[in-house]
């Protein structure tokens, strides 16, 4: 009884003071607990990512196994006081009974606490900077967040971006707008410090090496210990026309255990992709993929494919099925899916994805996600001809600034629009 319901086993052996005090106890939990769930995932989320109450909840969680615990044996040991010895003076069957009944009482809360931990690392595993002054975006109705995945894995040399997508999120709203940025956009005008390497003020080369040569010459891009990531930053705002706070950067065997550990995404395939594809991981083979029409449950590996694949169609074919792609799993990874995922995720965050977001940041961007309406996504890729109307020597698509930002904006202002046009994300990822 006291198992079930701590104070109930005393009340039921004569301890009345105890077993009412115990049961109160219990209620003013229970209060609090459905209090607090009525916050829901964009009230708990942000209070669940703060460390100091993390800390408290696990030492609550101490606490209350230990009076769950205190109550089972008191109310066992007030029994068999009662009862008197067993026959013979045969405890072994009692003592058996307390430690099955004890260690089902122990186990939630040790479950608890391990979830409680693994939050802990995950704070401390993904956040960039402590962060000093209240984050800019927070005097805005608009937070926009670059979203780089690099194509570093076995036999290759260096790291090119071949993904990049700024996720633009409406506070207010929750709508959210993916802008897609292809791999081999060149004329990109870059910061103000950096501008002067070269006479067009812009990147010469495929967007995609940006992130390298910067790495290179770390002295013009200040701010961070990324250049890298901080020039495709600062290029990505002058390209889009609005101010990008933080970036997020993940490796090709990093997006395959994401994947995996949220169970693998369900996408709606439109159009068949075949091909054969180098491994993610070190050691791996080398794997020919078919992934037919219809709806699909993919896993980490098959999700990779189906985002990296070009033989058969186009960078631009790729590009859309990787928006689509991350509009889907944002779709799919609902609270309890993360949940259940924290174990996995948190040592492949740590190992896998870097970013600059401060860990002050963490509870309310983590708010803003729970908030983000999943089904209010619009999708826009700045390929040619419309945002890159001419070339380079090279055959590289030059990009049209004022186009892109002319899109944006209407993306932004428009979003309604927008998915009128025929660039939202809709069931089938192409």
């Amino acid at each position: 009884m006291s198992a079930f319901v701590p104070g109930l086993g005393q009340l039921y052996i004569g301890r009345r003071r105890l077993g009412a005090v115990v049961l109160a106890t219990t209620a003013l939990l229970l209060v609090v607990v459905m209090v607090a769930s009525r916050l829901g995932p964009s009230g708990l989320v942000p209070l669940l990512l703060r460390p100091w109450v993390l800390l408290g909840l696990l030492a609550l969680n101490v606490g209350v196994a230990l009076l769950r615990l205190g109550c089972v044996v008191d109310a066992f040991r007030r029994a068999q006081l009662r009862r008197g010895p067993p026959p013979g003076g045969r405890y072994a069957a009692p003592l058996v009974g307390l430690a099955v009944i004890a260690g089902v009482t122990v186990a939630p809360h040790v479950a608890a606490g391990y979830f409680d931990i693994q939050a802990q690392r995950l704070v401390r595993s993904i956040a960039g900077a402590p962060g000093g002054s209240a984050p800019a975006w927070l005097q805005r109705d608009r937070v926009s967040v670059l979203l780089l995945g690099g194509d570093a894995g076995p036999g290759r040399v260096g790291l090119r971006t071949d993904t990049m997508i700024v996720a633009s999120v409406h506070r207010s709203s929750g709508a959210v707008a993916l802008f897609g940025l292809p791999r081999n956009l060149t004329r990109v005008p870059l910061p103000d410090r950096a501008a002067v390497a070269f006479a067009c003020g812009c990147f010469p080369r495929p967007l995609n090496a940006l992130y390298g040569w910067a790495r290179a010459h770390p002295e013009l891009f200040p701010g961070g210990p990324d250049a890298g990531a901080i020039a495709l930053t600062g290029a990505a705002e002058r390209v889009l026309g609005i101010p990008i706070d933080h970036y997020a950067l993940v490796d090709m065997s990093g997006f395959v255990d994401v994947i995996d550990a949220l169970g693998g995404v369900t996408v709606d395939v439109a159009e068949r992709v075949r091909d054969r594809l180098s491994p993610a991981t070190p050691g791996g083979p080398w794997r020919s993929f078919d992934i037919q029409p219809g709806r699909q449950h993919l896993d980490g590996e098959s999700a990779l494919a189906y985002a990296r694949s070009r033989r058969a169609t186009s960078d631009y074919d790729r590009m859309r099925r990787q928006r689509c792609l991350l509009a889907t799993v944002a779709r799919q990874a609902d609270p309890p899916t993360l949940l259940r995922a924290l174990p996995r995720l948190v040592p492949l965050i740590d190992r896998s994805v870097s970013t600059d977001i401060p860990a002050r940041e963490l509870p309310a961007l983590a708010g803003l996600a729970a908030k983000a309406r999943r089904d209010r996504v619009v999708t826009v890729g700045f390929t040619p001809p419309r945002f890159a109307p001419t070339r380079d020597a090279a055959g590289y698509p030059i990009v049209d600034v004022p186009a892109v930002r002319a899109a944006v904006s209407q993306a932004l202002e428009h979003p309604e629009a927008t998915r009128a046009g025929g660039r939202a994300t809709a069931g089938r990822c192409g």
